[in-house]
């Protein structure tokens, strides 16, 4: 049987972050997932990743903004979980559409986990901000 497609969220498990001003990184907030060493933690669920429009000021043509998921047992140290979940490339001077991604957390997930926006150009994207949370 098929899975349907998750759409519950949780407002206390969704964060909002302001994207990067040039060729730079930006993080959002964390997400605690519970105490993932014990299997103690918000299983069964996706993390949704949404990223807005952005216009050919905010990611110009070939420019790229990559979306990596992060994750961490101490909310300070984080290592990547799953590199170039959503990307999204400006192109034929009109900037990117707006886009989303999912990505099942593994078993092995740790208790925090975060996403880091990194724009490979000098656009200014900071008045546009990603939003990340789970869905059950």
């Amino acid at each position: 049987m098929d899975n349907p497609q998750r759409m519950l969220r949780d407002l206390e498990l969704q964060v909002t972050k302001s994207l990067p001003n040039g060729a730079t990184t930006e993080h959002s907030d964390s997400i605690d997932l519970g105490d993932t060493s014990t299997s103690v933690f918000v299983a069964d669920c996706e993390m949704l990743i949404e990223a807005p429009a952005l216009a050919t000021a905010e990611l110009g043509d070939a420019a790229t903004m990559t979306y990596d998921v992060e994750h961490s047992d101490d909310d300070e140290t984080f290592e990547t979980l799953a590199d170039t979940v959503l990307v999204q490339t400006g192109a034929d001077g009109e900037g990117a559409d707006a886009n989303e991604a999912r990505l099942r957390l593994p078993s092995t997930v740790r208790q925090y986990v975060r996403v880091a926006a990194t724009n490979s150009a000098a656009g200014d994207a900071s008045d546009s901000s990603m939003t990340a949370g789970l869905v059950f």
